[in-house]
């Protein structure tokens, strides 16, 4: 029996959202943050070091870059964050087929396979950093509501994002 997360079948969240709390939806699928690719650069002078880097064409790219123009189209406050912020995410990645028929549930299903909630959370703290806070590190909680499940059959596939000051 497949379980569905019933307590988040609307966007809304449980408890009543914390004052000065920074709301964003993105619509599109949610990508998490691969890992660091790397690479050999000699130096004119014959030094050597490892540059580490995403490529450009990974659709995190896009997924961050959407995320941060979300965030900059909400009017945020005229001063980044600078004290310990809690962030939090609700992914609703893409239903597969096999979760569309008429005996499987209307709302939102769980998501337990990659991609890994963590690697979501680094793609979504990347793109908001120099953005919403001065560093990714003052995150210092998840919030009660977060996850990652497949959309609604009504529904598609987005991110929900929540930040506020503590």
């Amino acid at each position: 029996m497949m379980q569905q997360a019933t307590f988040f079948g609307q966007s809304e969240p449980q408890q009543p959202p914390p004052a000065g709390r920074i709301r964003l939806v993105v619509y599109g699928s949610p990508y998490a943050q691969p890992r660091q690719q790397h690479r050999i650069v000699k130096t004119k002078d014959g030094r050597e070091f490892v540059a580490n880097y995403t490529s450009r064409k990974d659709p995190v790219q896009q997924f961050k870059a959407d995320i941060k123009r979300a965030a900059e189209e909400h009017g945020l406050p005229p001063v980044l964050l600078e004290g310990p912020v809690v962030l939090e995410c609700r992914f609703y990645l893409p239903r597969p087929n096999r979760l569309m028929r008429k005996k499987d549930p209307e709302g939102v299903v769980w998501h337990t396979s990659v991609p890994d909630l963590d690697n979501l959370y680094k793609a979504v703290k990347d793109s908001l950093k120099g953005v919403v806070w001065r560093d990714d590190s003052q995150v210092v909680g998840y919030g009660p509501n977060h996850g990652k499940w497949y959309h609604e059959k009504s529904g598609r596939p987005r991110t929900e994002i929540a930040i506020w000051e503590v």
